[in-house]
């Protein structure tokens, strides 16, 4: 090989090893095996050695003209249809790129909305803010202050009085920014990224920190390729890890079965590094369940079960908002839930439906909900005051005049517990083993009904014997128990509320007491926390309410506007994505003017 053929070669290696290169474009690892090719273990070396770079503009020079420097660590990120060190190369196979973030390569190169609208600092090209000179991050928020510190929204960042303080990884955009949001249906990571940035809770100095964000997407075909980079790449390019071993690190899953979904080879080859993270995930499943023959995916104390993000419209129609509530007293009274227990939803897991003379499902759909849902229908299809059925027109309205309504798992995790929830209906949890979302930190029994799967035969005569008093004080609670199990403060309102209380703010007070009793179990949060104990009654006394938009078209509490009215006239989406700061940030595209009433 001549030496103009070995330079040639290391500089096409060096251009396709660019963290924002699509690092899994190439299909770097053999899923069988679980082994690294060769050439990728060349080109992942060069990254590692590439990426801690020194401070201060050492960004490729030209890196600007398509790309975004980083000059925390001299990275040049790159859109789409750029590549190399300097982003100065069209990207090869555009069409197998795209494909891998579901996007056709129409949808690839098009404009979309950017995260936080960039911050007005910034152009949204090929799937990330291409933001001015001087300026990075995903949203063009970071700078140079004049100490020669790095600062957010050029100084203009006010810092949260209250709370904890979380460092946020920024990745290279074809971990983060490249997915367009709105083909994802859970894009969690996102919401908790914005609400940081608009809650005052980021920070930039790790030093400071008492949580470090990893923003990775953890559902789709590229997951275990960027698990397998994205952790070694943040312990070699960061300092932070280093000083707990990660114990600090937070990672949010979206996904069905929790960190088991993550596969065997993953999990063991980074078993410390996962163990160590505190994971975020909608599924709670804390002991091996025999029926299902599922594994534990949670640890109660070191990881929280957090909310779904429910994106579906039409719940600002619940009977416990305001507006509902006074239209049902204007037409005689409050509503009547005449019915005792309401499930419409998939029942043997494939879409196929029951046998309609047995109820039974097919063989294979055993572990499917645990067995819950197929047992509820086996044993109650006809029973008096029960509606279990596959599908209904009517869902929103069958909620509200059913007393209880049945929260199962799905195929892992379940939604339905939220969504009853909102609608006033008292969530009945079956399902043993598995905690919901913020439990133990918050008390389900306080406004659900729990039944161990053995007593589902038993349902009728448990659910009837509830005593009416009973019921009342648990639907009392659960107006404010639902506020903690949605993002309004990044969706809008659907119940009246400010958003203090809302999924982000009730995970934000856990970690807060968390770090101020290590020791403590999670179901003594109350106990020992006054201000946690007052948080979770809705009943903190410290602030004032916020001008939150709300849900729907309709007028629902006077003085807000709707949200779907208040940002089209920037002409940039009315997603919580583009809205800088989420919802309760639409007044303004300046996200330091976000209110924080109660900060």
């Amino acid at each position: 090989m001549t030496w103009l053929s070995l330079i040639f070669v290391i500089y096409c290696l060096f251009m396709a090893a660019s963290p924002s290169n699509a690092q899994f474009r190439n299909g770097c690892y053999n899923a069988a095996s679980g082994q690294e090719r060769r050439l990728c273990q060349i080109k992942r070396s060069l990254v590692e050695r590439t990426a801690v770079a020194p401070s201060s503009g050492s960004c490729p020079k030209g890196c600007h003209k398509h790309g975004v420097c980083n000059e925390e660590i001299g990275r040049c990120d790159c859109p789409r249809h750029y590549t190399g060190p300097s982003c100065s190369d069209l990207a090869p196979n555009m069409a197998q790129l795209c494909a891998q973030y579901s996007l056709s390569l129409r949808e690839c190169r098009k404009e979309s909305e950017c995260f936080n609208n960039c911050n007005q600092r910034g152009k949204c090209i090929g799937g990330m803010c291409h933001c001015q000179p001087g300026y990075w991050g995903m949203d063009c928020s970071i700078s140079w202050g004049p100490n020669g510190k790095m600062q957010l929204l050029e100084g203009n960042y006010v810092p949260r009085k209250t709370g904890v303080k979380v460092y946020i990884y920024e990745l290279p955009p074809n971990m983060t920014s490249w997915f367009i949001v709105s083909h994802l249906d859970r894009p969690l990571q996102f919401l908790f990224w914005q609400r940081l940035m608009s809650s005052g809770m980021r920070t930039l100095d790790g030093n400071e920190a008492d949580y470090f964000f990893i923003p990775i997407f953890t559902r789709g075909a590229l997951v275990r390729e960027q698990f397998k980079w994205v952790l070694p790449y943040i312990q070699t390019t960061f300092p932070w890890w280093s000083k707990d071993n990660g114990h600090r690190h937070l990672i949010i899953h979206t996904g069905d079965m929790g960190i088991n979904d993550l596969g065997l080879v993953v999990q063991r080859q980074f078993n410390s590094s996962l163990s160590n993270i505190t994971w975020l995930s909608h599924w709670g499943l804390q002991e091996y369940h025999p029926v299902a023959r599922w594994d534990r995916a949670h640890r109660p104390g070191k990881d929280i079960v957090i909310p779904v993000m429910i994106m579906t419209q039409g719940f600002h129609q619940s009977p416990m908002n305001p507006r509902m509530e006074a239209e049902a007293k204007a037409n005689g009274g409050p509503l009547v839930r005449n019915g005792t227990l309401f499930f419409a939803g998939r029942i043997c897991g494939d879409g196929e439906l029951p046998d309609p003379s047995t109820g039974k499902c097919g063989p294979g759909h055993e572990a499917y909900s645990l067995g819950v849902r197929q047992a509820v229908y086996l044993h109650h299809r006809k029973t008096k005051g029960f509606k279990i059925v596959p599908w209904t027109n009517s869902y929103l309205e069958d909620i509200s005049t059913h007393k209880f309504c049945l929260a199962p798992v799905g195929g892992g995790y379940g939604k339905r517990q939220v969504l009853v929830s909102l609608m006033g209906c008292l969530p009945v949890l079956i399902g043993d083993g598995v905690l919901q979302p913020f439990e133990p930190e918050i008390d389900w029994s306080n406004f659900s009904i729990r039944v161990p799967e053995q007593d589902i035969p038993d349902l009728p005569r448990i659910l009837n014997n509830v005593p009416a008093s009973d019921v009342a004080v648990k639907q009392k609670r659960l107006k404010c128990a639902a506020q903690h199990m949605f993002y309004s403060s990044s969706l809008g309102a659907i119940l009246g509320e400010d958003g203090r209380y809302d999924a982000f703010e009730t995970l934000m007070e856990i970690l807060r007491v968390r770090k101020a009793h290590p020791d403590v179990p999670p179901e003594k949060y109350q106990k020992v926390d006054e201000r946690f104990r007052k948080f979770v009654k809705c009943e903190l006394d410290d602030s004032e309410e916020v001008p939150l938009c709300t849900q729907g078209t309709e007028l629902q509490v006077e003085g807000r506007k709707s949200c779907k009215d208040c940002r089209h006239k920037y002409g940039v989406g009315a997603s919580f994505f583009s809205t800088a700061g989420g919802m309760l940030c639409c007044e303004s595209d300046d996200m330091t003017m976000c209110p924080r009433a109660w900060a």
